[in-house]
């Protein structure tokens, strides 16, 4: 899971960088360690992990109430970040990435700043939030058949900043590595070699450089490895029409699936895969709207419900999907603002659980990829909140369903029996 960090006199900090990496290949353990080469972390890089051992994260089972809330906020966090890109193009967001890494630094917010951060997240407060996370990273870890690992490390500079026991405590509680270091170049090395290593090679480096007010960085790195249920036995050339109306030919994905579902009139279907905890929806929206329409109109309530109601027995899905791969790169604040977080980028956020300095959040970016192909998903998140010091299988069929996904439409992974979305995006062209 992810964690938080902490302080300094009117400097800036990273307080979290979360990498989620869904993958596909041959699966392997040795395979995927073949696939790259370990980094070592130097020794400017002092561990003082033992120092701060042997407290247990608090966890609280994924419930209903957990569900809704995330699912909500999920496709909130969808509509506004689609608000703010050009009208043609593809979007993908991680909420798990997002909201893990909004939450634990909520968890050190009081007053007016953890209020707008509770309303905005649906209704349940930082904390809570927090242990709902750690219950379902710590099941998704536990599957078979497909690997699901995180890794927590904290960073910080400590000939100029102390962070409060409290949060290095809870760090640890999550499994964090914690790191003393000069905050320099070989410190930039030590943060992407770690990164490296516990995504796999999949995301090498997330720090170009560190600013000299830099004071504090915690990284959380989730690492995904699984196939398709059902794998596709190859693809057929078809005709994509995008958002703008343009038509082309790409590769389809063609088989069959055994649950359907309905969300305000757009149709969709679910496939597993392996391991039986995680899965793949898609949604068509109506032919006479657009996904930008169908979008606005759409809440997680709604997919939650329509997810839960899905229909799989005596049902056969015909089904289409283009294989599609692409990158997504974004600012969350003015999304977070629409949702009610305010504060929180102002001087008048009280970010005091954290440190005895006033801070304030100064950006929140996130990066996302995806690649969907004939074997499975690979998928990578990065959630980076910078903060700064302030002044203060089925019988017989008898249905029959199509559902081509042809023309715009919305996509989620997510984990299976709460419905919650890890991952949600849209297509607009391939």
């Amino acid at each position: 899971m992810k964690t938080i960090a902490e302080t300094c006199f009117g400097r800036r900090i990273i307080i979290s960088l979360i990498c989620l990496t869904m993958t596909l290949p041959q699966f392997c353990t040795a395979a995927a360690a073949a696939d790259f080469s370990e980094k070592p972390v130097s020794p400017s890089s002092v561990n003082e992990t033992a120092r701060y051992q042997g407290q247990t994260a608090s966890v609280k089972k994924p419930d209903s109430r957990f569900a809704k809330a995330m699912a909500n906020t999920s496709v909130r966090l969808l509509k506004e970040t689609m608000r703010t890109r050009k009208n043609n193009k593809n979007t993908l967001i991680s909420p798990d990435s997002i909201l893990t890494a909004m939450t634990l630094v909520g968890s050190g917010a009081s007053g007016k700043t953890a209020a707008e951060l509770k309303r905005a997240f649906g209704g349940l407060a930082s904390k809570r939030y927090c242990r709902y996370f750690a219950g379902l990273h710590n099941k998704l870890a536990g599957g078979t058949d497909f690997t699901y690992k995180t890794a927590n490390s904290l960073w910080y500079r400590k000939d100029r900043i102390r962070l409060k026991p409290s949060f290095l405590n809870r760090a640890a509680s999550f499994g964090a590595d914690i790191y003393a270091a000069p905050f320099d170049t070989r410190t930039v090395t030590d943060m992407n070699s770690w990164v490296n290593n516990n995504t796999h090679g999949k995301i090498p480096s997330i720090i170009n450089r560190l600013d000299p007010q830099t004071r504090t960085a915690l990284i959380n790195a989730v690492y995904f490895k699984g196939e398709w249920v059902d794998k596709y036995s190859g693809t057929r050339k078809r005709t994509f029409t995008s958002g703008s109306g343009t038509k082309k030919k790409v590769k389809m994905l063609e088989g069959t699936e055994h649950a359907y579902f309905t969300v305000n009139d757009a149709e969709g279907f679910v496939k597993d895969y392996r391991g039986g905890k995680l899965a793949f929806a898609a949604l068509l929206p109506p032919e006479n709207m657009t996904v930008d329409q169908y979008v606005k109109g759409l809440s997680g309530s709604a997919f939650i419900k329509g997810y839960k109601k899905r229909k799989t027995e005596n049902i056969l899905v015909y089904t289409r999907m283009p294989e599609f791969s692409y990158d997504d790169s974004i600012s969350l604040e003015k999304p977070l603002r629409k949702l009610g977080v305010k504060t929180a980028f102002t001087g008048k956020a009280d970010f005091s659980g954290i440190s005895s300095t006033r801070m304030s959040i100064d950006e929140v970016l996130h990066k996302t990829h995806i690649s969907v192909d004939k074997d499975g998903t690979e998928a990578a998140a990065v959630t980076a909140i910078l903060m700064k010091a302030t002044a203060a299988f089925p019988p017989q069929p008898q249905t029959i369903r199509k559902v081509y996904l042809n023309r715009p439409f919305v996509y989620a992974i997510i984990e299976k029996k709460t419905g919650v979305p890890l991952f949600i995006g849209v297509v607009k062209k391939i």
